[in-house]
């Protein structure tokens, strides 16, 4: 494909573990994250997925590589994010719901992490965004524009996730 790509054409690649994303009309593509990111992205679901399971409403946690539509022609996959409502089995790919967490395992590319993704996860309405530095800290954003910043380096509570706790070193201990 030639310059710009339109949503259909994005739609119709052959199905990929591969991190690709649409944004504006431009495909991005990165490499495959290290092991150690995936294995801090795993105990995180992990966690996510054992306090959703305790919830009396329904709340759904993904991980990607999933397609979710932030906005026309911008087709992202968050690490992981947070609905707090249920998807159905067979909801269509790219979802088409904003969820309240989008969370990045931050890797080489932090500057796309950090701006770029911020800023189209806060323009689509995402009430919470986490980075995670494997590190040591976990960044929180929230607010409007998902300005308000907070690090930290010991226990990740959310107010979007009543009775969440999580124990940042542990997480992150190899």
């Amino acid at each position: 494909m030639n310059g710009r790509t339109s949503e259909s054409e994005f739609l119709s690649l052959p199905e990929s573990m591969r991190p690709t994303e649409l944004v504006d009309g431009e495909l991005v593509m990165a490499p495959s994250p290290s092991f150690w990111h995936q294995e801090v992205l795993s105990r995180l679901v992990m966690a996510l997925r054992a306090w959703a399971s305790t919830r009396p409403e329904p709340v759904t946690v993904v991980q990607a590589p999933m397609d979710v539509r932030f906005a026309a022609d911008r087709i992202l996959q968050p690490d992981a994010m947070v609905f707090l409502a249920a998807l159905e089995r067979d909801v269509a790919s790219p979802i088409r719901r904003i969820p309240e967490l989008c969370i990045e395992v931050l890797s080489s590319n932090r500057a796309y992490d950090r701006v770029t993704k911020r800023f189209m996860y806060a323009e689509a309405g995402v009430a919470e965004y986490w980075l995670v530095d494997p590190a040591g800290i976990i960044e929180r954003r929230s607010g409007p524009g998902l300005a308000r910043r907070e690090e930290i380096e010991q226990r990740r509570t959310s107010e979007l996730l009543p009775g969440f706790e999580l124990d940042v070193g542990e997480l992150l201990e190899r």
